[in-house]
């Protein structure tokens, strides 16, 4: 039962991840593809309980839910790397002043997830996605359930019926 409820999870994370890449690259999210190749999941189970956790790298977080202002400042070196891949600037120096402006107003402002540019929400590529997605991962995990459990049931009946047959040629 348990190696089924794993094979349902593995399904749901595949649609997920689809939909979290579509979702990040439509707001523009994609300027190293970093975050999109980070984007994993990890499968726990035990005798009780299996568990699904997605995972992706640290910055993740902050496209999802944006960052507060005044809290950790974003490290200067991934900035310089996102101004570069954005060839906003080909002056290193030039780039390490943007970089510094960048991270200040950061600092002093967070990043919202309010709209952007193309007019649409950005952030939230994986609450949008989970949302959108609730009732078909319930629905997906509903039917693994019962799948496994009338599998079980059919082999308990199975096995008792033999144990029956078995004592009636003793």
């Amino acid at each position: 039962m348990i190696n089924q409820l794993e094979n349902v999870l593995r399904y749901v994370f595949s649609y997920l991840k689809q939909q979290m890449i579509a979702e990040l690259i439509l707001q523009g999210h994609k300027a190293t593809g970093q975050l999109i190749e980070s984007i994993d999941n990890e499968i726990t189970s035990s005798t009780e309980l299996v568990k699904l956790d997605g995972t992706f790298v640290y910055y993740g977080r902050f496209v999802d839910t944006g960052r507060r202002a005044g809290g950790k400042k974003v490290p200067i070196d991934a900035i310089i790397e996102w101004i570069k891949v954005k060839q906003f600037e080909s002056d290193i120096k030039k780039i390490k002043g943007m970089a510094f402006a960048i991270q200040q107003n950061i600092f002093k402002h967070g990043i919202s997830q309010q709209s952007s540019w193309r007019g649409t929400t950005t952030g939230q590529f994986m609450t949008k996605v989970l949302e959108n997605n609730k009732q078909q991962i319930s629905d997906d995990v509903r039917k693994a359930v019962q799948t496994s459990l009338e599998s079980a049931i059919f082999s308990i009946v199975n096995e008792i019926n033999q144990r029956q047959i078995n004592k009636s040629f003793t």
